[in-house]
């Protein structure tokens, strides 16, 4: 193939490929990158990691490992090439990872022997994530190859950037900005979807409506602040006895509702009475 060709069809699965992760989600983007990022760079094994800067951690997005079976965090420290490309905001390249610098040992299934790139993935001078990218086989990218591979990292980190936003303005629109659980506007919806389910299918859906005793009066003795404080603990007790398809919400200053679907009014007082038990364990003042 000559040379122009090859550039072609290179510029064309560079164009393909960010078509096909644009406006997508973060599950969506995974997905996509899985099933075509090992062919498009003709690699061996490929690790993608979001970066929480708050907490300095490395969230595993997506991978191509087959020693890995689930996603996991990691703090930044406990990489040192992944530490080093991310402060330095720069790809660090290793002819034989099990001889550089940074090589720990061959435990761990993320680096293998070989050749290895560990690419930050950037929006202007803000790193969202880190890219690595692992062969067996001694140094198989030319300088053509990492300069595609470095363009095409920045097509994901712009798509990666754009679905967090996404995620994070959704999670807003639905949720209570003090307490972290569902709004009275998320709620109401839900709780419009869960009667129906319950009339479709006959089947048991309880409500309990919880209040703060006396939180006027410990927002006049002690101030907003401890009050708030009082809020997010409840929140949080609600939280801890919700199961995977129970909702918590906040109706309204300091009134709650817990929607519990297949859950009968026994069963529905005893959730209530845990949350009353747990909040009698707490002092505030």
């Amino acid at each position: 193939m000559s040379e122009n060709k090859w550039d072609q069809r290179r510029y064309q699965e560079l164009i393909d490929l960010h078509k096909a992760i644009s406006l997508l989600s973060l599950e969506g983007i995974s997905a996509v990158l899985v099933n075509r990022l090992p062919s498009v760079f003709s690699i061996d094994y490929f690790t993608l990691f979001l970066y929480d800067q708050d907490k300095r951690k490395l969230n595993l997005m997506c991978h191509n490992h087959p020693e890995i079976e689930s996603s996991f965090s990691i703090p930044l420290s406990s990489s040192p090439i992944m530490e080093a490309a991310v402060l330095r905001g720069q790809y660090i390249r290793e002819q034989d990872f099990s001889t550089s610098s940074y090589y720990r040992g061959a435990d761990n299934p993320l680096f293998k022997k070989g050749y290895f790139v560990s690419i930050p993935l950037m929006i202007e001078k803000e790193v969202v994530g880190v890219l690595n990218i692992n062969d067996v086989d001694q140094d198989p990218f030319n300088v053509n190859d990492l300069d595609f591979i470095l363009n095409l990292s920045e097509f994901i980190a712009m798509s990666i950037s754009n679905a967090v936003l996404y995620e994070q303005t959704s999670k807003l629109a639905v949720t209570d900005g003090l307490t972290g659980i569902s709004n009275r506007t998320n709620m109401e919806q839900s709780l419009l979807n869960e009667f129906g389910r319950s009339m479709r299918y006959n089947s048991p859906l309880s409500i309990v409506l919880l209040d703060v005793d006396h939180f006027k009066d410990v927002n006049d003795s002690y101030g907003h602040q401890k009050g708030d404080e009082i809020l997010v603990t409840f929140a949080s007790i609600l939280k801890k006895f919700c199961r995977a398809n129970d909702i918590a919400a906040r109706y309204g200053g300091e009134e709650f509702l817990m929607i519990l679907p297949q859950s009968n009014a026994q069963g529905a007082f005893k959730i209530a009475e845990r949350v009353r038990e747990e909040m009698m364990k707490i002092s505030f003042v």
